[in-house]
């Protein structure tokens, strides 16, 4: 009978022995398969051509539009072109325009000139009470007919000018009248100039110089919107860039998920590998499906927002086609100091622009607000004539005034029974409660105002602060995402050939796998955002219009804003 040990001696270990004999040969098999024993480039390992019995990748949607023949190529500036000249926000911003044109044209309204007619006819009675003015009849009856005309103009001095001509006919049973029946007519012209209160300054050309301040105003806030759109839609576009290029860098994750699943069958198949790598793999090839599913989803997301900024119209073509960015999210570097950052934001930012109008304004309220407070001192003059005329059939009596109507027109033009005055007219307040209130209220509002610039020039300060920040950090991260993409890939090339010779196992290739995929979306992530730093530092110093070579040109007749 044979002893343990003899036992082993004499089957464990030739057994022993072909178990090393056979993974030696498999080891040497699976070598001399490798890409490297084939002459090629390591790099080139996890971009090998997939099996033929791989199914195909489904098409990216770039690929599904250029197929379909929906694709629309679109630049930078193309897309912020077809913006400017169609978003709402700026054509709606465009009509406040037209409404502080209109603003100012009503301003001047009160300067407009004013005629006034009137024509009218009455009747009295009277008892005799006087024998001058004593009739036969008993009483006294006179027909009066009036037709009056008037001018009035204000000056924009302050002063007022007014005109008037006067004309009627009366006719009376009067006996002592010389004239009957008697045509009457008389001319004036008085003016009144302020020569205090109201001299430099009034409501009427306060309200002018407001409005016109609006219309500043107005056009400040139109930039600052084209300036937000601006932003908006280049920022978009380069998320549009940033979701197209992770859709790709999805889609190659899945491929080599199914390289991997492929490979892990036919090393089942052959005993070199556990059954249970292939569950891994289909469980790994399911999960980046559902990524690649989920970036499908975020370009289709980007997409429509950019459509609905480049578009005014739910029925125009740009809803059926698919936006393909031509830019690429290459690294330019963009370089800025900080303190002419911070000079050029302070001397262009249109919310300074704004608070300084709207100080402005404020300090014409108090100046016209300031000026009832003083007398009123008034210069008042007038110049005016009269003239008289009868229908009398005897031109012999009074050949000056016989001729009717006109001859009294003609006397009062020629006849030189004239009159004039000159004068000041003086108003002193006592008291202005209400006029005092409300200095001081415009008071407090201008400190007020000014302590909001202060605030917003701090804010300014730290945005732009941040922004030039920003831009240096978005710019280490590039270098950093860089970097990591690359170690990532040269690890998963060293990983797959370490699994290749048996060294690895298939869960740490589907890791690296994964964390190459991760490091290329990073430095994706990491140029998209070094591209909107730009856009943020452009837009903090106000020079995102300049920087873009765009001139604005604002529609006077809703007709959306063009670039030249």
């Amino acid at each position: 009978m044979k002893t343990r040990y003899e036992s082993c001696q004499c089957f464990g270990i030739p057994r022993l022995v072909a178990g090393c004999v056979v993974a030696l040969m498999a080891v040497f098999l699976i070598a001399a398969s490798s890409p490297v024993a084939r002459g090629q480039d390591p790099a080139q390992q996890s971009q090998q051509q997939p099996p033929p019995d791989i199914p195909p990748l489904p098409l990216s949607p770039v690929e599904i539009a250029e197929k379909n023949g929906t694709a629309l190529r679109l630049s930078l500036k193309d897309v912020t072109k077809l913006a400017l000249q169609n978003n709402l926000d700026i054509a709606i911003q465009d009509t406040n325009e037209e409404l502080a044109l209109q603003k100012v044209i009503a301003a001047y309204g009160p300067y407009d000139p004013t005629i006034g007619f009137n024509f009218s006819t009455s009747s009295s009675q009277s008892p005799n009470t006087n024998t001058a003015t004593a009739s036969a009849a008993g009483f006294n009856k006179s027909d009066r007919l009036t037709w009056n005309l008037r001018f009035d103009q204000a000056i924009r001095t302050g002063a007022t000018i007014s005109a008037n001509l006067n004309a009627n006919r009366t006719n009376t049973n009067q006996i002592f009248a010389l004239f009957n029946p008697q045509y009457g007519s008389n001319g004036s012209i008085s003016f009144t100039q302020p020569l205090w209160r109201n001299f430099r300054i009034d409501q009427n050309r306060g309200n002018i110089k407001i409005v016109n301040l609006d219309l500043k105003t107005n056009d400040s806030q139109f930039k600052q919107k084209v300036t937000d759109t601006i932003s908006r839609i280049q920022s978009l576009y380069w998320d549009l860039v940033g979701t197209i290029r992770d859709y790709s860098i999805q889609r190659e994750s899945v491929k080599l998920a199914q390289i991997s699943l492929e490979n892990n069958k036919k090393k089942v198949e052959i005993g070199t590998l556990a059954p249970i790598a292939i569950t891994e793999a289909q469980a790994e090839l399911a999960s980046r499906e559902v990524q690649l599913t989920a970036a499908e989803d975020r370009i289709n997301n980007v997409q429509n927002n950019l459509r609905a900024l480049i578009s005014n119209d739910r029925n125009a073509e740009i809803w059926k086609q698919t936006i393909i960015p031509t830019e690429t999210p290459e690294f330019k570097e963009y370089q800025i100091a900080l303190d002419g950052a911070i000079d050029t934001a302070m001397s262009s930012r249109p919310e300074l622009e704004q608070l300084d109008l709207n100080i402005q304004k404020n300090d014409i309220n108090y100046d016209v607000n300031a000026s009832r407070r003083k007398w009123q001192v008034d210069l008042v003059a007038g110049l005016g004539a009269q003239g008289v005329s009868t229908p009398n059939r005897d031109p012999k009596t009074n050949p000056d005034f016989y001729g009717g109507p006109m001859q009294s027109y003609w006397v009062l033009f020629n006849g030189g029974f004239t009159n004039w005055s000159v004068g000041l007219n003086l108003s002193i307040p006592l008291k202005n409660k209400s006029t005092d209130s409300q200095l001081a209220q415009l008071s407090i509002q201008k400190r007020q105002l000014l302590m909001n610039r202060k605030s917003l020039e701090q804010q300014i300060l730290v945005e732009v602060r941040n922004a030039v920040q920003a831009l240096g950090t978005s710019k280490k991260s590039v270098q950093q995402a860089r970097v990591a993409r690359e170690l990532a890939q040269e690890q998963l090339v060293g990983e797959e050939k370490r699994f290749q010779a048996g060294l690895s196992e298939n869960f740490r290739v589907l890791d690296r796998q994964r964390f190459l995929s991760s490091a290329q979306g990073q430095e994706l992530q990491a140029l998209i955002n070094y591209k909107k730093a730009v856009i943020t530092m452009q837009k903090a110093m106000y020079i995102l219009l300049e920087s873009n070579d765009f001139e604005m040109a604002k529609s006077g007749s809703g007709v959306a804003p063009t670039i030249q």
